[in-house]
């Protein structure tokens, strides 16, 4: 079974505990690269996931503007007299 993403709050949560234990600064040098090189990685999954999240709203507001249109087109049709049977 494949194992489940994690949500963009658990991968900013292990961004902060990495942080916080490379803050701590009482590491071994090898240590204190790993934990960076990870938080890196890290870093660029949010990013990843930020993204996508933008781009899915630009895409909702782009689809509720074009419906918003059409109701404009409908609502105006009437108004001019949509009465004529």
């Amino acid at each position: 079974m494949a194992k489940a993403e994690k949500t963009f709050e658990e991968l900013y949560g292990d961004l902060e505990e990495k942080a916080r234990r490379l803050e701590q600064g009482n590491l071994p040098l090898e240590e204190s690269l790993r934990l960076y090189e990870e938080g890196a990685a890290l870093v660029d999954r949010l990013r990843v996931v930020l993204e996508g999240a933008e781009l899915r709203v630009k895409t909702l507001q782009s689809r509720l503007a074009e419906e918003r249109a059409e109701l404009r087109d409908v609502a105006a049709a009437y108004d001019d007299g949509g009465e004529g049977d």
